[in-house]
């Protein structure tokens, strides 16, 4: 059966390869599969949830958050916060066999509505850094999470298939 499997991923791979997907995609595609790591997206100790779980062929990544990840302090302001909740979420995709340029659908919390442009900006050049479309989003603004974070963001995302 998982030899089976195995013939079928690689022949679709064959078929979304040459069907027009581009050196740089294959190469892309090549190092998000290297990148992944399955194991990091376990609950950390004392955690109460997953990183991301996968189930068939999506990827839903638990809400990322902009924490400094030696201390877990807050990142400073509100820009610093978004910038390192990106870049969290950037890792998290990579270790779940996907990408920026795979996230089908985002859900972005934001405790003062005074930072929707900021947010809107940062949001548009992450998305336009990696050359990924805008996907479906949903905005939730006001929220008061209790604490200094002023950012969150979840996503689901395709996974590529790696054989």
């Amino acid at each position: 059966m998982m030899k089976r499997l195995l013939k079928s991923q690689a022949w679709l791979l064959a078929v979304l390869i040459t069907s027009g997907a581009s050196a740089v995609q294959a190469a892309d595609h090549d190092a998000i599969c290297s990148a992944m790591d399955i194991a990091a997206l376990e609950p950390a100790p004392g955690a109460m949830y997953a990183a991301a779980r996968i189930s068939n062929g999506l990827v839903f990544v638990s809400g990322q958050i902009g924490v400094d990840p030696a201390s877990a302090a807050p990142a400073p302001d509100f820009e610093a916060q978004m910038l390192e909740a990106l870049s969290r979420l950037e890792r998290v995709l990579a270790q779940a066999g996907s990408s920026v340029a795979h996230i089908q659908r985002a859900t972005v919390y934001v405790t003062d509505p005074a930072n929707l442009g900021v947010m809107n900006r940062l949001y548009r050049e992450f998305f336009d850094r990696h050359g990924a479309s805008l996907p479906a989003r949903s905005l939730v603004p006001g929220l008061n999470f209790g604490n200094a974070i002023a950012f969150e963001i979840d996503v689901i995302a395709e996974q590529l298939v790696c054989i």
